[in-house]
């Protein structure tokens, strides 16, 4: 078998790993069975992207955010460019890679990565592509260098144009995208959509998206049941990176549930004393696990929520076509992290911060600042009044979420190590 198509080399590399990952859980002495759940569906999910390049079956590249449901009724399999690359980070040499680079410096480390994976050929080419024009300008920057790398010149793509309020009519409006972006995978894929199909894909995935909200109800608790980031660290992938409407989400989803109600009845936490519960005001780093294991040994704290967990997904009318596209237009637009936080106003995510550090009572809010979110750094000023009247100790960071590089951990200790002895926390 030939291992010279883009992307193949790296995608097997992947499916490896994960399934390495499966058979040292498996041999464990206590299997954990939601990470084999998940696990199993990623490695199911890469099994796919490795058919389509083997076989030169469709294969569509795309992002969050942009209504997988309807690639999923159409039958058509897509991949994030970058999302492996991140996921798979501390294994790869991509860091040192990227560093080569024509991409300036002080660019987001996920733009950056992606620019250097399909410059270097580890991901393939796609038959079509569906590009964001949301929620920041570096993926639009994004897309042209794609168009301008060898091999993706000639690739179909099509950019979803976001409105900018959260009405009705902006809504209206991306349905309209979302129509367009039909008959462009109709033309470019030749596959055609069956609403009655896709209303079987929004069912379940209205399920997995009650059963992680019912998942975060019980992250509520004091002690929390489960580690900082756990339920958006898989629910991201599961959710936007996974086949949409498989029904193992859902399963993941109340498995989570379950093992969270149980922990909550019995006052269990995973820390031997929860000191500090802490609201991270951003997405979950791709360096979560030394950084969540600093903050819980050496300050006893937990990140009980963050804008990746809390995004308040609604449940979709099925009941007509209409209703489906108004409904997925409004979870794209309003409901998917971080272009809920933004795209628009700056007083979504001020309002998000006031009822997470509310209703999940935090003692104190960590906004990292990432390098890439300058849109967000901009309203450090709004964040800064809301802490004040929630009465909330507020550390703002600067750090790339996805180079772990750029602030070292040993930084990051002592900056909040100052910050909580500043403020009697813990």
């Amino acid at each position: 078998m030939s291992t010279t198509k883009r992307g193949l080399e790296r995608f097997y590399e992947y499916r490896d790993r994960i399934q390495s990952f499966i058979t040292d859980i498996e041999q464990s002495p206590e299997p954990n069975p939601v990470l084999l759940k998940f696990f199993g569906l990623v490695l199911e999910n890469d099994k796919k992207t490795i058919d389509c390049i083997e076989n030169n079956k469709p294969l569509l590249s795309s992002w969050y955010g942009s209504a997988n449901e309807i690639y999923a009724a159409m039958g058509i399999h897509s991949f994030c460019p970058v999302d492996n690359i991140l996921a798979h980070q501390p294994f790869t040499n991509d860091l040192e890679g990227m560093d080569a680079a024509a991409v300036p410096a002080d660019m987001c480390g996920l733009i950056k990565l992606a620019a250097y994976g399909a410059e270097v050929g580890i991901v393939p080419v796609p038959t079509a592509m569906i590009a964001m024009l949301e929620p920041c300008d570096a993926q639009s920057a994004l897309h042209e260098a794609w168009k301008n790398t060898d091999g993706w010149q000639d690739v179909p793509t099509f950019a979803l144009d976001p409105a900018y309020g959260v009405a009705k009519d902006d809504y209206a409006y991306f349905a309209g995208e979302l129509k367009r972006m039909i008959a462009f995978l109709e033309d470019h894929v030749g596959r055609k959509l069956d609403y009655n199909k896709l209303r079987e894909v929004i069912e379940v995935t209205n399920q997995q998206y009650a059963a992680w909200a019912e998942y975060n109800e019980y992250r509520r608790a004091v002690p929390c049941p489960h580690n900082s980031f756990l339920g958006g660290k898989l629910g991201w992938v599961i959710t936007q990176h996974i086949t949409a409407g498989h029904p193992g989400a859902v399963e993941i989803f109340k498995m989570l549930a379950f093992d969270a109600e149980q922990k909550v009845k019995a006052g269990q936490g995973p820390l031997p004393k929860e000191k500090i519960r802490v609201l991270w005001a951003d997405l979950i780093p791709t360096w979560d696990v030394p950084f969540a294991a600093m903050l819980e040994g050496e300050f006893g704290a937990n990140i009980v929520m963050d804008f990746q967990s809390y995004t308040p997904y609604e449940h979709i009318d099925t009941s007509t076509e209409e209703s489906m596209l108004m409904g997925l237009a409004k979870r794209c637009m309003a409901e998917v992290p971080m272009i809920r936080q933004a795209r628009g106003s700056v007083d979504v995510m001020i309002e998000d911060i006031r009822r997470i550090a509310k209703d999940y009572k935090c003692d104190c809010v960590i906004f990292p600042g990432h390098v890439g979110h300058k849109d967000q750094s901009a309203s450090i000023g709004f964040l800064k009044e809301a802490c004040r009247d929630l009465k909330l100790p507020l550390l703002t960071l600067t750090v790339d979420n996805f180079d772990p590089r750029y602030t070292p951990m040993d930084v990051l200790k002592r900056q909040i190590s100052d910050f909580f002895e500043a403020h009697n926390l813990g």
